[in-house]
């Protein structure tokens, strides 16, 4: 009953204008920094293991923007629900939108690779000037459906479908690549101890990593893209593709997954702050928990 009232809520303040919408975050981050400091430990480990040259002070200062970060996608997560594609234009520049075109012209489908980068849940305005008529978004189902009801239906705006991450094979197997369809992919997500069965050098540390797309991307000859977000100010997002080709004819096993973490952790070093340091990404250790 709470949660249905909940859901009911969060729709009502997904009709508030955004620029009043981030009052709200400010209230939000201010409650965050002073009070309920959520993960605080999980960030400032995260951003000390990752960054071991900063300084404590470049730390502090990059978990507390990560805070500021983290309370307008917040919002900005609310408003995906009703954002018009209008607005999305006006807050959104793409670049590069000519790979995709390229990939299309090569009669392939194309899987767009990006990380937990603010703010990744606006890539639904990219779909308006995508060049595929099917696009997929690819995410976890949530077991509350309440909350994964709330997430399917902002991600199934503007014409997307919503597929959870375990039927995302069979999907891609039984789609043409045709060069008709692409399929969004939040990559960066930490697998559970038991489903680990590769790790590569991330961000200072060893890290266990999905390969099922990179799988996928071989099986089936998809063109990949990296999918590079950055935030020029607030509300405001830049979205440059960047294809991720092979050294030789073709991929080797695992190269894609080794390109996409390469091009992430460039990313995230352009802005240290604008990325997801409150999940606990690195809790798994080899030769420990796998």
């Amino acid at each position: 009953m709470f949660l249905k009232i909940a859901k009911h809520i969060i729709f009502l303040l997904a009709k508030i204008p955004t620029r009043l919408l981030f009052i709200f975050a400010d209230f939000l981050f201010f409650i965050q920094t002073y009070f309920v400091q959520y993960r605080k430990k999980v960030v400032v480990e995260n951003l000390k293991s990752s960054f071991p040259t900063f300084s404590d002070k470049k730390i502090q200062s990059l978990a507390k923007k990560f805070n500021r970060h983290l309370c307008d996608y917040a919002v900005e997560a609310v408003r995906a629900l009703k954002i018009s594609q209008k607005e999305l234009d006006m807050r959104i520049e793409f670049k590069n939108l000519e790979i995709l075109k390229q990939i299309k012209a090569e009669n392939k489908n194309c899987m767009l690779l990006c990380g937990h980068i603010f703010n990744w849940e606006w890539l639904i305005g990219a779909v308006h000037h995508l060049p595929t008529p099917n696009t997929f978004a690819v995410y976890h189902a949530l077991s509350n459906k309440e909350i994964d009801d709330i997430m399917r239906q902002s991600r199934e705006r503007f014409n997307t479908h919503a597929i959870d991450m375990k039927e995302t094979p069979r999907v891609m197997m039984k789609t043409p690549n045709d060069g008709n369809s692409t399929f969004l992919f939040v990559a960066d997500q930490s697998p559970h101890s038991s489903m680990i069965h590769y790790d590569l050098d991330f961000l200072n540390q060893t890290t266990p990593v999905f390969i099922g797309f990179d799988k996928l991307a071989r099986k089936l000859n998809y063109g990949v893209v990296y999918v590079n977000i950055s935030k020029p100010k607030r509300g405001h997002y830049i979205f440059s593709f960047e294809r991720l080709m092979p050294e030789n004819e073709s991929f080797a096993p695992n190269e894609i997954v080794h390109l996409f973490y390469k091009a992430l952790e460039k990313n995230i070093e352009t802005d240290p702050a604008n990325w997801l340091w409150s999940h606990r990404r690195w809790k798994y250790k080899r030769g420990i928990d796998y």
